[in-house]
């Protein structure tokens, strides 16, 4: 399902909706799907993606699929940068919860204090209530490397840059070399991020449980793969 723009009325009143929504939750008892010995419980999917690759129009068709909730960078940066509504989304988990959300932002920083920006540190703890809140896909700023392995599958969308460029260029309708400009400069900006953030590097594929490139598949392919990975995902083993 495709977001509001930053900044309109419509993204205020979907962060009020799914915050509502996950105080309501708060006092039901979820029930939980069937799962066959040794499959593990997924509770979120992250996909880091390469500009033009369609790593968005694959969450919007997978969350169709699922009936899941979509968190991309405009909704996550707003999560995080509003003051009084990040305050709303902290005291939408319990207290066990915050504590473990707590633990886990120092295990996260505690070799790099000089990471913990007050953006960073509302980022990363956005991103871990909305994991405790479940069922949410979660499109880029290094969710797959922040959040708990164990409990989402991370994905990774590619694509060649060439076609990336072509891409890029009919969706903005620009010429193709203002198009290649700009794919570079925010892939360059991608890595860069992921770099000073979390100190790795996001084109490792260690990160990823699977890496779909669009050069062949559409976006909906890679969305059915996805989905077919809930199913076949295994508890990691000691």
């Amino acid at each position: 399902m495709p977001l509001p723009d930053a900044g309109n009325n419509g993204l205020e009143r979907l962060v009020e909706k799914r915050i509502d929504q996950w105080h309501t939750e708060q006092n039901q008892v979820l029930k939980l799907p069937h799962l066959e010995e040794g499959q593990a419980e997924i509770d979120y999917i992250t996909i880091s993606r390469e500009t033009a690759s369609g790593g968005e129009e694959v969450a919007a068709i997978l969350a169709d699929l699922l009936a899941w909730q979509v968190y991309d960078k405009v909704i996550l940066d707003y999560m995080a940068e509003n003051m009084n509504v990040h305050k709303e989304v902290v005291e939408s988990v319990d207290e066990n919860a915050s504590v473990w959300i707590g633990n886990w932002l120092k295990s996260l920083f505690k070799d790099r204090p000089e990471k913990q920006s007050d953006y960073c540190r509302h980022l990363v703890n956005t991103l871990l209530i909305i994991a405790q809140h479940k069922k949410a896909i979660i499109i880029g700023r290094a969710a797959g490397l922040v959040l708990p392995h164990e409990k989402g599958i991370s994905v990774r969308v590619i694509a060649p840059y060439e076609l990336r460029c072509q891409r890029w260029a009919e969706q903005k309708n620009i010429p193709l070399k203002e198009a290649q400009a700009q794919v570079k400069k925010f892939d360059t900006a991608q890595r860069a991020f992921v770099k000073s953030f979390l100190s790795e590097d996001i084109d490792d594929p260690n990160h990823y449980d699977i890496i779909c490139s669009t050069e062949k598949l559409s976006p909906t392919s890679v969305a059915k793969l996805i989905w077919r990975t809930l199913d076949q995902r295994q508890m990691p083993t000691s």
